[in-house]
């Protein structure tokens, strides 16, 4: 039996089944098992030579290590790939949010003819000639064919379980006083006061997913440089792509997870910056405003923080404490 949620911090305080697109659709450890296979199958790019792990590797907290992702022919991608871990938590999938939920994200990675240039009726073709494939479809969604929706929501349902809610941070929540260090007890005090750091990176999540519903996944505008030198505006427009005439979503992109942010580097959507001080400094400054950006939107606030770095680097050792065990 499941054990009862007693609070916030509880490991099953989430249930993921309320960000997917419908019934039909909800978790089941029998999908995840399923996803992962897919996961890391060539079998989903148009010359079977890549996979879903090749850009996102579990070492890595799921994401590639560089600053952009490599396309097919081994040119540079527009923008920084995001952790998977605990994407299934939020409302609004890639940077720009482009695509509502982890379904829409499955498919439109597997049909970039950057990222992975895969047909998904080639793909469900050879689903469908695969005995082993075709019997795990068959036992988890009753239909004699594998259909593009199962193979979305199988691939979806493996990233929702990837939240693991297990960091020091939890254990120290959940009563375990020795599992975080001084340093990190400042931190934390520091990221909820003096910082203002939760102001956006909402608490438990640590994403841009707002509590108490967490029916809403922000978007910031940061007025973010080409990289930790800040003397460039990056031009990249975020969701402000898709919304030409919104003034408020030029530059804008999507809060994400804190959690597991130490193995993520280099960070910010187009990987420029290579470490987290480099992030913590752009905060501190009082983001692009506060390097003399003009970003009339910036929904961050350009009054600076006045961090010192003693403060810088508790912050930082807070931070550790949001990764997975």
């Amino acid at each position: 039996m499941k054990q009862k949620c007693r609070y916030l911090f509880s490991k099953n305080a989430f249930n993921s089944n309320a960000f997917t697109p419908g019934k039909e659709y909800a978790f089941s450890e029998e999908k995840a098992a399923l996803g992962h296979q897919l996961f890391n199958d060539n079998m989903l790019s148009n010359n079977n030579n890549r996979s879903c792990a090749t850009c996102h590797i579990p070492e890595k907290a799921f994401t590639d290590g560089l600053a952009k992702s490599m396309s097919l022919e081994n040119s540079e991608l527009a923008r920084n790939a995001p952790s998977l871990n605990y994407a299934g938590y939020q409302h609004g999938q890639f940077w720009d949010m482009r695509k509502d939920d982890l379904e829409g994200q499955s498919s439109d990675v597997i049909s970039n003819k950057e990222e992975m240039h895969g047909d998904l009726t080639i793909i469900l073709a050879k689903i469908n000639q695969d005995k082993n494939y075709q019997a795990a479809f068959k036992k988890i969604y009753h239909s004699q064919k594998a259909e593009v929706w199962q193979l979305q929501n199988v691939l979806a349902s493996y990233i929702r379980s990837l939240a693991k809610f297990n960091s020091n941070f939890d254990e120290y929540m959940r009563g375990n006083k020795s599992a975080m260090t001084e340093s990190q007890k400042r931190g934390f005090n520091l990221f909820v006061g003096k910082a203002q750091c939760a102001i956006c990176h909402f608490i438990p999540l640590f994403n841009g997913t707002i509590p108490p519903t967490f029916k809403k996944t922000e978007q910031e505008v940061l007025g973010i440089a080409m990289n930790g030198e800040n003397k460039t505006f990056d031009n990249d427009l975020g969701r402000g792509k898709f919304h030409e005439t919104v003034a408020a979503l030029q530059h804008s992109f999507k809060t994400p997870t804190l959690r597991n942010i130490h193995k993520t580097a280099p960070y910010m959507h187009n990987g420029g910056y290579k470490t987290l001080k480099e992030v913590m400094n752009f905060y501190n400054k009082g983001g692009g405003k506060g390097f003399g950006f003009k970003v009339d939107n910036q929904t961050l606030s350009d009054a600076p923080l006045r961090l010192t770095e003693l403060e810088i680097d508790d912050i930082i050792e807070f931070m550790k404490a949001l990764d997975d065990n």
